[in-house]
């Protein structure tokens, strides 16, 4: 029996449901068939005046079309039915709105976002039409680009469905923190020369956290010297502190970018990118929660940089790590407003990599049996789950008597995957527990406070555990990466070749892809891609970035690797990651297949998706060779492209 199709986790098809008799009063519908809708149907559906905006699923498509006579559509061989209100709500606010009218006479306030259908540009108008239904007044609301927060009651979030704007209204879960000898554990040990140079130098790092040690970018944390570009406040714009009283923020950069020596706390301590340079935006706000704002795109914006507006242009920055999401709500959390916010922002900047932690629920009760959601489920970013470190410890805590951890093993904490629309999360895993770093030097930073994660000596670095640790310690493998490249002579790549990097350096820890992702971070092993290049021994290729040169629906890309580069025993890697438009489901779908073929005998091919539930933007192939294979050959396919457009994407290959 097929998977009933879903919007907002709603059904979106019944039995009892007639087609539409028309469309008029809206502009959207959605278009559905039993097979595969063609490029060139899609074209003949835009000669009509159809504008796909998103692929739901099964088939089907949401679209906005003026006319209201859907016969046109329907004559074409497709269904056609307008997009109905019982699907705008999520299923979680329903609930809750459940739960909370039980019992209750007065009416209870439900913090939501509205988000906007594709195409809907005047959102004065959209705000009008609001404040005329509900009564509301534009004070009322908050508006970010084409997502609308306000305050409402159950009878008005009924009135907002009738809003033609509308495409979803969701509940406001508030963000938290996800923080509950890490170099060697991701193969910096075993990094032999040229790698060692690879420091992440030059390399700029975005960490959105609670700020940095006294809020100073002198006289700072000697850890950090000379390399704190910026300090910028989110949650405390008024008076613009960016202090860090917490810990958190802290840590957290000293992970991707600190370097310095603690004589008490065995020598030198280094994050994976001990060069890269640091933009820290402090999310705290005055009451010790956080704010990151109604839409991620203005938290992503700035100091990523645009080259039209100088106020924004100082930073370009590339990468972006982020180590807080959703607190537990009972319930996985689906595809959200901040989840689409992130995956069109990558989509429209292809060269920033945005990574997230997965958070730390995994050891809450699901109905799904999967935690992960909301940002960290988002197509485009590094979702980045925590195992344990090799340090001993007793529980999550350093302790000098406690057991050698196994960084083999995915800390029970760590949220397990895959999103609610099938995607694999994590993407990857790195070491989480525990975890040395720096320490705020804020007065409000506590003996308690810096012992909270083990014993330390030294109050210049504390431990801390959680996928928050582990998250910024897989950004400075991004920094590393980016300056490996640059050494190749690659000055721009996309966020798709550093994932794409990343995974196929990965050591499957043998569990299933919902606790590991792709495995655990090797950044010896990744690097062999870029360094293959001149030896041999692996290579890449960023098709459609910068270059502009990509893939359409129905066509192909394929590239052989020669049998001297397969001339040795060992595994072949192939990892194809590309960017996604922002949907709840994968808009577009591009395949890989690798084909052997040996010395004698038939060839034998191996698919990227293999085992897969459902589609996904990164895949990968690992094939052990016996050294007398006579060439391989990698195979893209762009199976299906939502729109009438094109695809990027990112292939790299290696034998480990």
């Amino acid at each position: 029996m097929a998977t009933p199709l879903t919007v907002n986790g709603n059904v979106l098809l019944t039995a009892s449901e007639a087609p539409s008799p028309d469309a008029s009063g809206t502009k959207y519908i959605y278009i559905s068939s039993t097979e595969t809708i063609s490029k060139s149907r899609k074209e003949d559906l835009a000669a009509k005046g159809v504008t796909i905006t998103e692929y739901l699923g099964n088939n089907t498509y949401l679209c906005r079309y003026v006319p209201s006579d859907l016969e046109p559509i329907r004559q074409l061989g497709v269904q056609a039915s307008v997009y109905p209100r019982h699907v705008k709500t999520t299923t979680a606010l329903k609930e809750a709105v459940q739960a909370g009218e039980q019992g209750d006479s007065t009416p209870r306030k439900y913090k939501v976002d509205v988000v906007l259908h594709k195409g809907e540009n005047n959102v004065n108008d959209v705000v009008t039409q609001i404040t005329t239904k509900t009564g509301l007044t534009p004070d009322d609301i908050d508006v970010k680009h084409n997502i609308i927060r306000l305050d409402v009651d159950a009878d008005t979030i009924s009135k907002l469905e009738e809003v033609d704007a509308v495409k979803t209204i969701e509940k406001v879960v508030p963000k938290k923190f996800f923080n509950n000898t890490a170099r060697n554990d991701m193969g910096f040990g075993a990094v032999e020369p040229p790698h060692t140079t690879y420091t992440g130098k030059d390399q700029i790092v975005v960490i959105a956290d609670t700020g940095f040690d006294e809020g100073r970018k002198e006289d700072c944390h000697p850890a950090f010297t000379n390399r704190v570009v910026d300090l910028v406040s989110v949650g405390r714009k008024r008076s613009g502190k960016t202090n860090d009283y917490d810990g958190h923020g802290t840590h957290v950069a000293g992970s991707v970018l600190g370097s310095h020596t603690s004589v008490k706390m065995g020598g030198a301590i280094k994050g994976t990118a001990p060069e890269a340079l640091m933009v820290m935006q402090s999310l705290l706000d005055t009451r010790g929660g956080l704010d990151v704002g109604a839409n991620l795109w203005d938290l992503f914006q700035p100091p990523y940089g645009k080259e039209y507006d100088e106020p924004f242009n100082q930073h370009k920055a590339r990468i972006a790590t982020n180590s807080w999401g959703p607190g537990w709500i009972g319930q996985q959390i689906g595809y959200d407003s901040d989840a689409n916010a992130l995956d069109a922002f990558v989509w429209k900047n292809q060269d920033h990599v945005i990574l997230f932690a997965a958070g730390n629920d995994g050891m809450e009760l699901s109905a799904t049996n999967a935690h992960i959601g909301s940002t960290s489920g988002a197509a485009n970013c590094i979702s980045v789950g925590a195992t344990y470190s090799s340090r001993t410890a007793k529980g999550f805590k350093y302790d000098p008597d406690g057991r050698p951890g196994k960084p083999d093993k995915v800390a029970e904490f760590s949220s397990r995957g895959p999103t609610t629309d099938g995607l694999i999360k994590p993407d990857v895993v790195a070491p989480g527990v525990p975890i040395l770093s720096a320490c705020s030097r804020d007065p409000a930073i506590t003996e308690a406070a810096r012992q909270r994660g083990g014993p330390t000596e030294d109050e210049l670095w504390m431990f801390l555990a959680g996928t928050s640790m582990a998250t910024p310690l897989v950004a400075g493998c991004c920094a590393v990466l980016r300056e490996a490249l640059w050494a190749v002579g690659v000055s721009t790549s996309s966020a798709a070749l550093i994932k794409a990097l990343l995974v196929n350096g990965a050591d499957d820890l043998g569990l299933p892809r919902s606790h590991q992702g792709f495995g655990r971070v090797n950044i010896k092993n990744s690097l062999l891609s870029v360094e293959g290049r001149r030896s041999g021994s692996g290579d890449f290729v960023d098709v459609g970035f910068p270059s502009g040169s990509t893939i359409e629906e129905g066509s192909d890309w394929s590239h052989t690797i020669p049998a001297e580069t397969l001339s040795r025993p060992g595994t072949l890697k192939v990892t194809l990651a590309y960017p996604d438009r922002q949907g709840a489901n994968l808009q577009n779908n591009l395949t890989l297949e690798v084909k052997i073929k040996p010395q004698s005998g038939e060839a034998t091919t191996k698919r990227g998706d293999e085992g897969f539930e459902a589609e996904n933007n990164v895949e990968k192939v690992s094939w052990g060779l016996s050294g007398q294979e006579q060439s391989a050959t990698i195979t893209v396919k762009a199976e299906r492209i939502a729109r009438l457009e094109s695809q990027a994407f990112a292939v790299v290959w290696a034998v480990v």
